[in-house]
């Protein structure tokens, strides 16, 4: 134990950048799990360091396996349902998987994080809103697909977006979530919640017919990821 204590002490040592996120988090956000407001702070501190890393390793991000297998299975979901698609892309991110999407000629909007829309509006394909996931501001039966990668886990009540989801899909539309398999989902501090397909297809079953899972391993993540699409009933 002492030998591993040592250790991780000279890794931050030598990785300065994680010694400050620690402080940082068990300082100014050590009360981050206390309040929906306190917890939306500690999201927008974590989405600018993703984006700070983005701008420092953008290329190598782009091919990196778990990201090449994750837009190749959701497009080869959203394939088979055609053109001219609605499609809400919901914490979107910079647009990587709203473009590939896009170019597949379907029209695409998405709504994240103030300091994340700020990158999405570079992307002139993207309809992009600043708010809050578990608010939708969208009117009822206006999406034919909406997609939810790497959300759900980070929400504070990831219920209400998935009631707002239900509401904001026409009848026979399809709900797409990408999120860790199981408990393990949890060794990231920026998650809250973690998921599996029984969960969610007992969350959804009143609302949504599960379609399609799969599952992605040995893509270069510490954890297994599932993608798992649902039907509008």
């Amino acid at each position: 134990m002492v030998v591993g204590q040592v250790l991780g002490l000279v890794y931050l040592v030598l990785h300065p950048s994680q010694l400050k996120h620690l402080i940082i988090k068990h300082t100014r956000h050590k009360h981050r799990n206390q309040t929906k407001r306190k917890w939306i702070d500690w999201q927008k501190y974590n989405s600018s360091r993703i984006e700070a890393a983005l701008k420092a390793h953008g290329a190598e991000a782009l091919v990196r396996p778990f990201n090449v297998a994750r837009i190749e299975t959701i497009t080869d979901m959203v394939r088979p349902f055609g053109k001219r698609l609605q499609i809400l892309d919901v914490g979107g991110g910079d647009g990587l998987i709203g473009e590939h999407l896009w170019k597949m000629d379907n029209n695409i909007a998405t709504i994240d994080l103030p300091t994340v829309t700020a990158q999405s509006h570079k992307r002139e394909f993207l309809s992009a809103v600043t708010g809050d996931a578990e608010e939708l501001p969208f009117k009822a039966n206006s999406f034919d697909v909406v997609l939810a990668s790497e959300i759900v886990e980070h929400l504070w009540n990831p219920n209400n977006f998935l009631d707002d989801a239900s509401k904001i899909l026409k009848t026979g539309g399809h709900l797409i979530i990408s999120t860790p398999d199981g408990i393990e989902g949890l060794r990231y501090d920026s998650h809250k919640h973690y998921y599996s397909v029984e969960i969610l297809e007992k969350v959804l079953a009143q609302k949504f017919n599960l379609k399609q899972v799969k599952r992605l391993t040995d893509v270069g993540t510490p954890t297994p990821t599932i993608i798992v699409m649902f039907q509008k009933i």
